[in-house]
Order: structure tokens, then sequence, then C-alpha cells
């Protein structure tokens, strides 16, 4: 259904900021649906949405009247206030999440429940393993083209709480879930908008978000027991 909205209203308005989120947002939620659609393991899925939303987008981009399709696929400069930044951000992630679990003692999720009944090592290779990879599409999708079409309409400041708000209402599932959840998923997502827009390119938001995963689900497992 977002897609679809999304895909309608690219036909609507027909700017190029329009037609471009729309080749990739809507080829993400038509992977996910097939995906799920067809009963696909998560990792057939999760490649596709890696790859087929970038490629949709890099072919529409092809056409000189759309402008550059994706200018925020560069590294970016890392400067020591971003690094200092992006470790602080994972830091307080990590405590944020230690104290909500303390103190709400949650029941662990379904694939939580299954990393904790393997070995303490393959579950921390499969948490690192899904930190790789989950931001992959994640990044794409907010600080990539969310933040950059929404600042080419609205500029760079409402694009990054914008696409921050986005991206905690859609952990609200997630974990932490609920009010809690989104709230941190909205702090962590402001935070990254801020070093995509400060360091011009994705490459540094991957890898705090990265690091965070991976800080998290290694926590969770060890944690929630």
């Amino acid at each position: 259904m977002v897609a679809v909205v999304v895909v309608a209203c690219a036909l609507i308005l027909r700017s190029p900021a329009s037609i471009r989120a729309s080749a990739f947002i809507g080829t993400l939620f038509g992977c996910f649906a097939v995906g799920i659609h067809f009963g696909w393991p998560p990792a057939i899925t999760t490649a596709l949405v890696c790859v087929l939303p970038l490629g949709c987008l890099l072919i529409v981009g092809r056409r000189p009247s759309l402008g550059a399709a994706a200018p925020w696929l560069r590294r970016g400069s890392i400067t020591p206030e971003i690094f200092w930044l992006g470790l602080v951000t994972v830091v307080l992630g990590g405590v944020a999440l230690v104290v909500w679990a303390l103190i709400v003692r949650p029941e662990p999720a379904e694939y939580l429940s299954g990393l904790q009944r393997l070995p303490l090592w393959l579950a921390i290779l499969g948490t690192v393993a899904f930190a790789l990879v989950n931001p992959i599409w994640e990044e794409m999708l907010f600080r990539g083209v969310l933040l950059t079409e929404l600042a080419s309409v609205w500029g760079t400041r409402a694009a990054v709480v914008l696409q921050a708000m986005l991206f905690g209402v859609a952990h609200s599932a997630g974990f932490p879930s609920g009010v809690a959840g989104m709230v941190m998923a909205m702090s962590w997502g402001f935070v990254l908008g801020v070093i995509r827009a400060r360091s011009g390119g994705i490459l540094m938001t991957y890898l705090v978000h990265v690091t965070a995963n991976a800080v998290i689900g290694v926590l969770a497992v060890l944690i929630l027991v």
C-alpha cells in the first residue's frame, strides 16, 4: 500500500524528486511484498532489497531530465567531529538498551530466542552478519533517498527531522519495541541524519549503523536470557 501511494504521488506530481523516490521505494516494497508472498528465505529477500532498488534508481536516473539519481552514494568526508559523534552514538545506544532491558525485562523476540539457543560464538556471528547486511538498504532508504529528496523540497534541516521520524515509526515493532523503541530509533535516526548531512555521503552512517546494530544485538543475546 505504501509503495502504491508513493508511485501514485510521483505520477501526479511529476517532479524529479518524487519520480526518483518512487523508483527506489516502489521497488523496495515490491521486493519485500514478493518475498513475503512467495515465502522466500529472509536472506534472499534481504539480498534483493539491497540490490534491486538501487539498480532501478540508477536506471531511472539515466534520464537527463531527472538529474543525479544518487548523489548520496559516495564515501563523504570523515572528520574527527563526525567520528566522535558516531562513537558517542554507538555507546549511548548500547547504554540505553541495557537500561531499557533491565527495567522492562522484555520477552526476547523470536529471532533472539533462536540465537540464544545456539552456541555463543555462533549467535554472535549471526548477529554481526545481520548487522552488516540490514543497514545497507536502511541507509540507502532513509539517509540516502528520503533525506536527499526531502531536502530538495523542504531543505536539509527539515529533511533530517522528517527522515528520523519515519525511521522511528518503521522501528515501532523492532527491538526495543513500542513507544520507547520508536523514540530511541528516532533519536538514533536524527544523529545519523546529521552525520549524513555533514559528511556528504553515507559511508559513515553505514559504519555507525553497523557498529550500533552489532553492539545492540550482542547485548540483547547476552542480557535477555
